[in-house]
């Protein structure tokens, strides 16, 4: 079993916030995606708590077919008059959170900020455009109750995904994809639990090691026909075994949110000899 509390003292980061706009996608690897399903009210239905753990106001209800990122159903302006403003309180706090806008009026910028607590603690503002193929906005890595939208006119809101750091999440790096994939979360990483990990072995497989780097992951740069994914300085901490990976995450409430950044390696037998393979890295993110 891994000295967690080791680990973590040596290779413990927290991740930057980070605003995402006008992009192509949104998060990667959201706990929850609100789509708002197709056909689920009328037309035009004021829309307010319909969806669990959303309190929304100053939207309405449509549905469509497909059109510029829009799936099926979305919010729209309700029409009621200002201020206006799209809000979406979440029942509980959150990390993360993307979603597809349209802004339909260029008139004047809008602006997009999350709020904790009535705490405004990130905003952007900028003036796009309906039919502009980037249209995912949101932020990273910053605590949350409520996102708000300053409109103009009217907007089309869609594909809300979130995070919450409650669950404890593994997120996958691979570089350019040219390591293969064997590095895997068996458990989330939750506070008070065993986390478990696994290295997936073949037939020629001596020894697996899990390395865990201080300042987190890294540009990929070659390695052994591979790519490395860590940063060198200061030096990772590695552990061997043979495959599996058992780790005790403190109880304590201030671990929530701590981001250890860890990278699988193999050691094959390939005749006379010994290759060590570079996998995928992992960011564990522990979760309350």
């Amino acid at each position: 079993m891994l000295p967690l509390l080791c680990v973590l003292a040596c290779v413990a980061v927290v991740l930057p916030a980070q605003q995402i706009v006008a992009a192509t996608s949104g998060l990667p690897n959201p706990t929850r995606v609100e789509t708002f399903g197709a056909g689920l009210l009328p037309n035009f239905t004021p829309v307010n708590t319909q969806f669990a753990g959303l309190t929304i106001s100053h939207a309405s209800y449509f549905t469509t077919g497909v059109s510029n990122n829009l799936v099926g159903g979305f919010l729209t302006n309700d029409f009621s008059g200002p201020p206006n403003t799209l809000r979406i309180q979440l029942a509980s706090i959150h990390t993360d959170c993307s979603f597809v806008y349209h802004q339909i009026s260029t008139a004047a910028p809008s602006t997009i900020r999350v709020l904790l607590q009535g705490v405004p603690m990130d905003s952007f503002s900028g003036t796009w455009n309906q039919s502009q193929p980037n249209n995912y906005f949101g932020f990273q890595n910053v605590p949350f109750d409520t996102l708000e939208i300053d409109f103009q006119a009217d907007f089309n809101f869609d594909t809300l995904a979130l995070v919450d750091p409650s669950a404890g999440r593994c997120v996958l790096h691979n570089g350019s994809g040219v390591n293969p994939l064997g590095l895997s979360c068996v458990t989330p990483p939750r506070l008070g639990t065993l986390w478990q990990g696994a290295i997936a072995t073949t037939p020629n497989t001596a020894l697996t090691f899990l390395v865990f780097a201080p300042a987190g992951l890294a540009a990929p740069s070659p390695l052994l026909g591979g790519e490395l994914l860590l940063t060198t300085s200061p030096a990772g901490t590695a552990f061997a075994a043979q495959g599996s990976y058992q780790m005790n995450v403190p109880a304590s409430p201030s671990w929530a949110g701590t981001v250890l950044a860890c990278q699988g390696f193999r050691l094959d037998l390939v005749g006379p000899n010994q290759v060590l393979v570079p996998l995928n890295a992992l960011q564990l993110i522990l979760g309350s």
